[in-house]
């Protein structure tokens, strides 16, 4: 009787942890709601950098509550930099959609919100906002050349880059000297006909758009990102007195204007 007891016993026990178990395992399975003023946001880089250019920025964004996704571009044509946005866009199965581009990553997501339902606003941040069928290099015409233009260097594919001393001295001279130094070295080379590229529909002509001019850019213009946020009619335009790496030298002024655009496309939906 006493074995039977026992057996009973040890049999109670096992099945009172497998219960358990089952219920911590499927409620730790269990899909998390999302948080109620969850906006998702999809950054998108430019030519010769990387998703980790945004890496002040995202802490902030995600300090709020927000899904944020940064996408890692091949910066083999601008076809296959959209391609690889949309496919980032279409693993968001609900809830709007902010979606923002540095430099090159403007011409990106001018393409890539065209015709899509799901996005709410795009912020383009000292980038490049193009009308249909134009390219950078029309664009380009219309203002006095940088001196950081002529120094881009193929590499034996064709792909170009800037020399890393010249880096340094026009694409981010107000960032950390350290953390530019890793940024000259982990340059992500592009292909030139990117410059040539003609663009499709503007999809900153379909969404609420937002603008942030980078006063002391040496890379592309300030005057052609002040008439591109004036041509767009933004929504808002912010100056801020930076490099092109912007979104690195001023992290919180970005995420500042991103979360503006998250919350009225909370707002909105």
């Amino acid at each position: 009787m006493a074995h039977l007891s026992k057996t009973l016993l040890l049999f109670f026990i096992i099945t009172l942890l497998t219960t358990t178990l089952a219920t911590v395992t499927n409620a730790a399975n269990k899909p998390k709601p999302k948080p109620k003023n969850m906006v998702n946001i999809v950054l998108v880089h430019g030519a010769i950098a990387d998703g980790s250019s945004w890496s002040g920025v995202i802490p902030y964004l995600q300090a709020a509550g927000h899904y944020v996704l940064a996408v890692q571009q091949p910066l083999t044509s601008i076809d296959d930099d959209v391609a690889k946005v949309k496919v980032a866009l279409g693993t968001i199965k609900s809830g709007p959609i902010v979606l923002v581009g540095h430099s090159f990553g403007g011409l990106v997501i001018t393409q890539a919100g065209h015709n899509n339902a799901n996005i709410s606003s795009l912020v383009y941040v000292a980038a490049f906002a193009p009308d249909e069928g134009e390219s950078v290099a029309d664009l380009g015409k219309n203002y006095k050349p940088l001196p950081s233009n002529q120094n881009f260097v193929p590499d034996s594919a064709g792909r170009l880059t800037l020399p890393q001393k010249l880096f340094l001295k026009y694409f981010c001279p107000d960032v950390d000297h350290k953390v530019a130094e890793v940024m000259a070295v982990a340059q992500g080379p592009c292909d030139a006909a990117r410059f040539g590229y003609k663009s499709g529909p503007a999809a900153w002509k379909e969404h609420p758009s937002y603008y942030v001019v980078a006063e002391n850019d040496q890379i592309i213009q300030p005057e052609m990102e002040a008439f591109f946020a004036q041509r767009m009619k933004a929504k808002k335009t912010i100056k801020v007195p930076s490099s092109h790496a912007v979104l690195v030298s001023h992290p919180k002024e970005v995420a500042d204007i991103i979360l503006e655009a998250a919350k009225a496309a909370k707002a909105a939906n």
